[in-house]
C-alpha cells in the first residue's frame, strides 16, 4: 500500500512571528501481519526521518485488535523500531485508544499504566500521560502536552485529564497538544493554540468524500485535515487531524491512503 506524505502549514494564534517549527505525525500503526509488519513499520520510519522534523510525535494506536490479522506484532518488537527516530527536539509518544483495549490487566484495574507505554519508555520514548514538557529555550520555548486516550475503557470512558494537563502550565509560552482522538477539540481551549490528532484514518474508507465511518461523536467534522474553529474566547484555533497508516476494523482503506503527515508552523 503506498505512502505519501502531507504537508499542512500551519499559523496558529498566539504562536511567536517568524518562529518555524515542522513536526513530523506518526500516527496509527495498527501493528499487525500481513499489511503493518516490522519491515513496513522500519520503512515507515525511515520516510519519517528523512523528514528532518524538528519534532516527531507518535500520536497512538501501536496495536492492532482487529480479527482480520496474520500474526500479530507486539509493540516489543515495534518500540526498538521506533527508538530509532531522532529529532533536534526529541521524539514524544502519546496513548491510543487500541493500545488500551488490548491490555487486559490495564482494562481490568481501570487505570494505567499501561503495557504498551512502559514498553515504549523502556525503549527511551517519553510517553505524555496527561502531562505536558516545555520545550525549547527563550521566546522560542513552547509547551506540548499529551492527552491520554479519551475513549480507554469499556463504554466510553477515557484516561484523558485535560484540566490536570493544563495545569502543568505554568507561563505564556504557547502550546501544542497532542490528543490520539480529536473531539477534545469541540471544547474551545483557549489555552491550546494548536492540537494534532490521529484515530480517525481519515474515514478510512472513502468514496467521493463521503465517509460512511468515522470513530467520533461529531461524524466528518474532525475526520480528516486542518480543521479553523473558533474557540470559547472567539479566537480561531487550529487542528490537524493526520489520516494515519495502519487499519482498524476491516484490513482495508479506499480513498483515505496511508500517511505520514507534516505540519509546518510560521
Amino acid at each position: 500500500m503506498r505512502l505519501r506524505v502531507q504537508r499542512w502549514p500551519v499559523q496558529p494564534a498566539g504562536w511567536p512571528r517568524g518562529q518555524r517549527l515542522r513536526i513530523v505525525m506518526i500516527a496509527d500503526l495498527h501493528a499487525a501481519g500481513p499489511q503493518m509488519d516490522e519491515a513496513r513499520v522500519a520503512r515507515i520510519v525511515a520516510r519519517a526521518q528523512a523528514l528532518e522534523g524538528d519534532l516527531v510525535l507518535l500520536m497512538g494506536d501501536y496495536r492492532a485488535t482487529h480479527p482480520y490479522q496474520t500474526r500479530r506484532v507486539p509493540i516489543e518488537a515495534v518500540a526498538p523500531i521506533l527508538a530509532g527516530l531522532r529529532a533536534p527536539l526529541g521524539v514524544y509518544a502519546i496513548n491510543g485508544n487500541h493500545d488500551w483495549w488490548d491490555d487486559a490487566e490495564a482494562q481490568a484495574r481501570r487505570r494505567g499504566p499501561i503495557h504498551t507505554a512502559i514498553v515504549l519508555e523502556a525503549a527511551g520514548i517519553p510517553v505524555l500521560v496527561n502531562r505536558a514538557v516545555k520545550i525549547g529555550e527563550g521566546g522560542a520555548a513552547f509547551w506540548l502536552g499529551g492527552l491520554d486516550s479519551q475513549s480507554a475503557l469499556p463504554g466510553g470512558g477515557g484516561g484523558n485529564h485535560l484540566p490536570g494537563l493544563l495545569a502543568q502550565v505554568t507561563d505564556d509560552a504557547p502550546m501544542i497538544l497532542a490528543a490520539h482522538e480529536p473531539d477534545v477539540f469541540a471544547e474551545g481551549t483557549p489555552r491550546v493554540a494548536l492540537q494534532l490528532s490521529g484515530h480517525t484514518h481519515g474515514g478510512q474508507i472513502t468514496v467521493f468524500g463521503w465517509r460512511p465511518v468515522v470513530p467520533s461523536r461529531y461524524g466528518a467534522r474532525y475526520a480528516w485535515g486542518h480543521v479553523r474553529e473558533k474557540g470559547r474566547d472567539l479566537v480561531m484555533r487550529d487542528l490537524v487531524v493526520s489520516g494515519g497508516l495502519g487499519c482498524s476494523g476491516v484490513p482495508v482503506r479506499i480513498g483515505a491512503p496511508p500517511e505520514l503527515t507534516v505540519v509546518e508552523l510560521s
